[in-house]
């Protein structure tokens, strides 16, 4: 049996077009990123871009691949309903990671990185949450998730991204806390990771 999204031609392109356009933005950040290490900034992420995009690598395939194998799985009840709501989270999240990056500006890296002078950043979503291009991530995840219309699919996907993500905010942290010092403490006890008053 195809899945959900297979079955129709606007459901497919929508998907697919929230896709094309998280790459794209991920190939721009990396670019600005050669721009930023042709400048001399040094990365300090012990591999933890790596880490990450085997991680969501892997849920993104297991995403795709298991509606068509594990069909059992499938979200039947609502199905159009849960495939929208997906998609409406793929764009918010989508949105929501911009607007965290455009916040950061020229501190926000795709890697662990420090410029020289860094400031905590305390405007907008970093009032309440130290990593919000991250949870920007985790919305859009929990989205294609969603938009598979398949609960292992789901549970896969957001497995696999909370693992790299995990990974990754433990070196940012760590690199950040050695680099700004008692300023970053300080912002980490009044601060939640990824959801405002929660985690």
């Amino acid at each position: 049996m195809s899945p959900f999204f297979a079955q129709n031609l606007l459901f497919r392109n929508v998907l697919l077009a929230g896709y094309v356009i998280w790459a794209v933005m991920e190939v721009i950040l990396g670019i600005r990123q050669l721009v930023l290490l042709h400048a001399g900034i040094q990365i300090q992420d012990k591999g933890s871009r790596l880490v990450i995009t085997g991680t969501v690598g892997l849920g993104i395939l297991l995403c795709w691949y298991l509606p068509r194998t594990v069909p059992a799985t499938a979200i039947t009840s609502a199905s159009v309903f849960v495939f929208w709501s997906g998609i409406t989270l793929i764009y918010a999240g989508l949105a929501f990671r911009l607007y965290a990056i455009i916040v950061l500006g020229r501190y926000f890296t795709p890697s662990v990185t420090v410029a020289a002078h860094q400031q905590v950043v305390e405007n907008g979503p970093y009032k309440l949450i130290r990593h919000p291009a991250y949870t920007g991530l985790l919305i859009m995840f929990l989205g294609f998730g969603l938009s598979s219309t398949n609960w292992l699919s789901l549970l896969a996907l957001m497995g696999c991204a909370l693992l790299g993500l995990g990974y990754r905010i433990h070196v940012e942290e760590r690199v950040l806390q050695e680099h700004l010092g008692q300023r970053y403490k300080e912002y980490m006890r009044h601060t939640k990771r990824l959801i405002p008053f929660v985690l």
